[in-house]
């Protein structure tokens, strides 16, 4: 057989098949060849690795074009080399030459049909790299792409989740902006029925008995002494009214002794005025604390102690002040009626509006505000501040 120098060019894009023809070798032989030539191009240890497999190939009847596309397959099929493709093109080469010999030397015996052969085989050694780089180029850009898609699509992601999240809390915004308003009216009203009621009834009293210390101020020295007395009983009375006010307001022990000497006050007076017995612990940690997270976790406690007055119905409360790692947690429990936390959330009305504002005062300061409520257990306030200031910029 006579070997075109046109089989194979350049320019040839023709698909070559997978299937062998009926004259033509088995897949023992192809697997074969591919192994030999593997590890040919490794380490190059046989060097009469391909006359043997050539000699096979002549065995078996084959022709040298045929042998040519194996030796194309089993190239495709081959690792792609890593920095090392000057050296495997040249041992694909020549191991091609070598097993094509025996075929050329049976098909003509001329020495140029073994050039040409050899030319092919660099020919086809030479396209075989060039599309195992294009192969690897592809795969590189797959990859980029695929790493770019995964980063688009989890920055759309995180786009709409933040998206979410500011509607949530603009909508929350409003709803407790609504609510402070209302809140503020309601206290306001408080307030002034208060001081109607508590301060204008104890001074209308301390001025109709200046009225009768003057009426009587010749008459009985006894009954000058009854009124005298009488009359500073409402003065007392007015004074811790106002106090009650004044610590209700602002409570000047926060600010003069502390955290911790501020809720022990608190704690007691309450107890004392609602009749709820409040066990009251905390270390030296809370000292450490500024200004404002102590107002803070002050006003939490006096919210949460209020809500067990008004909605809790319990006997008795715990309040405990302690110091974690870089944070200070205060913890206010009681034993009484549960809720809803979910509901109480997303509720319009200001029942839970206290609740709220609490969350606000501590996420305002860079802490965290939890609430816990049970059937049985009751309800367990928690507020965890750090001790260093946090950048809210």
């Amino acid at each position: 057989m006579t070997i075109a120098a046109s089989a194979i060019t350049d320019d040839d894009e023709a698909p070559m098949t997978l299937r062998t023809t009926p004259n033509g070798p088995s897949i023992a032989f192809e697997r074969s060849y591919a192994t030999a030539l593997g590890r040919h191009v490794r380490s190059a240890a046989t060097p009469d690795a391909g006359d043997r497999i050539g000699r096979r190939a002549r065995g078996l009847g084959l022709e040298t074009l045929t042998l040519a596309r194996i030796h194309e397959r089993a190239v495709a099929a081959l690792p792609a080399p890593n920095g090392r493709r000057a050296i495997s093109a040249a041992r694909e080469a020549a191991f091609f030459a070598d097993a094509v010999a025996p075929l050329a030397e049976a098909e003509s015996g001329a020495p140029e049909a073994l050039a040409e052969c050899t030319r092919l085989a660099a020919l086809l050694s030479r396209r075989m790299r060039e599309l195992a780089a294009v192969r690897i180029r592809l795969q590189r850009e797959t990859e980029r792409c695929t790493t770019a898609q995964t980063e688009l699509t989890t920055c759309e992601q995180h786009q709409v989740t933040l998206l979410t999240r500011s509607r949530i809390m603009e909508e929350r915004l409003r709803r407790l902006s609504h609510r402070l308003l209302s809140a503020q009216e309601e206290e306001r009203m408080r307030i002034s029925r208060d001081l109607h009621d508590a301060i204008g009834q104890t001074l209308t009293g301390i001025n109709v008995g200046l009225a009768t210390l003057k009426n009587e101020a010749a008459a009985d020295s006894r009954s000058l002494d009854e009124a005298i007395v009488l009359t500073q009983q409402l003065v007392e009375r007015s004074m811790k009214t106002v106090h009650q006010f004044a610590w209700e307001l602002r409570p000047t022990l926060l600010d003069d002794l502390g955290l911790v000497a501020a809720l022990r006050s608190y704690a007691r007076t309450y107890s004392e005025r609602t009749g709820v017995k409040v066990r009251f612990s905390s270390d030296d940690g809370p000292e450490r604390l500024d200004g404002d997270r102590r107002t803070a976790l002050f006003r939490v406690a006096q919210g949460a102690l209020s809500n067990v007055e008004r909605h809790a119905r319990s006997s008795r409360a715990t309040v405990v002040l302690r110091t974690l790692p870089g944070a200070v947690r205060l913890e206010v429990r009681d034993h009484g009626r549960s809720f809803d936390v979910g509901k109480m959330e997303t509720s319009r009305s200001n029942r839970h509006l206290g609740l709220l504002v609490m969350r606000e005062r501590v996420e305002m300061v860079g802490g965290s505000f939890s609430i816990r409520s049970s059937p049985g257990r009751g309800t367990t306030v928690r507020a965890d501040v750090p001790i260093e200031a946090v950048n809210r910029d």
